[in-house]
C-alpha cells in the first residue's frame, strides 16, 4: 500500500499557503484570499499526487492576524499547535514536511518567531522543514536572486531550512504577460520538485 506523507504549511495571513497548494494541485482546491485577512477558519486537508505519490496537505489557519482577523493570532497558534502535536502523537501518521511559508516583504524577525516556536519548540526539531518566499513576480533579475540576497539573514537568525523555493503565486489569466506565465509556470515546478525532493 501506497503511504501518504503530510505536509503541515504554516505562515501569515496573506503569506500565499492556500494559492501555494493551488499551485501544487494545478487546479484550485483550497479557497484564497486578495487581503491581508486570512480565508482559512480552521485547518483544511487537501489530497494531492505529485509523480504518482500521495501527499496530504494541511492549510493551516493564518498567523499574526490581530484580534480583529478571521481567527484572532492567539487562536491561530493556538488550533496550529494542536494541529503538529496531534500529528507528532507516535498513534498518528507523523508529519512527512514542515513548510513555512514567507511573504518576501515580512521581516526576517517575524517568520523567526513562528520556527522558533512551531519548528523548534512544537516539533523538536525532528522534521525536516523547508521555506517557499512568496510575491516574487516582479523580482529582478530572477525568482531565486532574492534568497541569494536575504537568504543568509536566515541563517544568521539561526533559521535553518533543508531547502527553499522563490516563487510567485499569482494565477495565469488572459491579460498576463509572457513573463508572468514563464514564472507562474517555473514556480508550478520548483513547488512540485520542493516537496518531492524533501518529503
Amino acid at each position: 500500500q501506497q503511504r501518504t506523507r503530510n505536509i503541515v504549511i504554516f505562515g501569515e495571513s496573506g503569506s500565499g499557503k492556500s494559492s501555494v497548494i493551488n499551485a501544487l494541485a494545478q487546479k484550485q482546491v483550497a479557497a484564497t484570499s486578495d487581503s491581508a485577512t486570512g480565508c482559512t477558519f480552521r485547518y483544511q486537508k487537501h489530497a494531492v499526487d505529485l509523480s504518482g505519490e500521495r501527499f496530504i496537505l494541511f492549510d493551516t489557519v493564518g498567523l499574526n492576524e490581530g484580534t480583529a482577523g478571521t481567527v484572532p493570532a492567539a487562536e491561530a497558534e493556538a488550533k496550529l499547535n494542536s494541529l503538529l502535536r496531534d500529528l507528532m502523537n507516535p498513534e498518528s501518521d507523523g508529519i512527512g514536511l514542515l513548510v513555512h511559508c514567507v511573504c518576501s516583504r515580512v521581516k526576517v524577525s517575524r517568520a523567526l518567531r513562528y520556527y522558533d516556536h512551531f519548528y523548534s519548540v512544537i516539533c523538536q526539531k525532528k522534521v525536516p522543514i523547508v521555506i517557499i518566499i512568496t510575491g516574487l513576480e516582479y523580482q529582478e533579475p530572477t525568482m531565486d536572486s532574492w534568497w541569494d540576497t536575504k537568504g543568509k539573514e536566515f541563517k544568521r537568525c539561526g533559521m535553518l531550512f533543508e531547502d527553499h523555493a522563490c516563487v510567485t503565486t499569482l494565477c495565469e489569466d488572459s491579460a498576463t504577460s509572457d513573463v508572468l506565465t514563464q514564472r507562474i509556470t517555473e514556480s508550478g515546478k520548483n513547488l512540485r520538485k520542493l516537496i518531492l525532493n524533501n518529503c
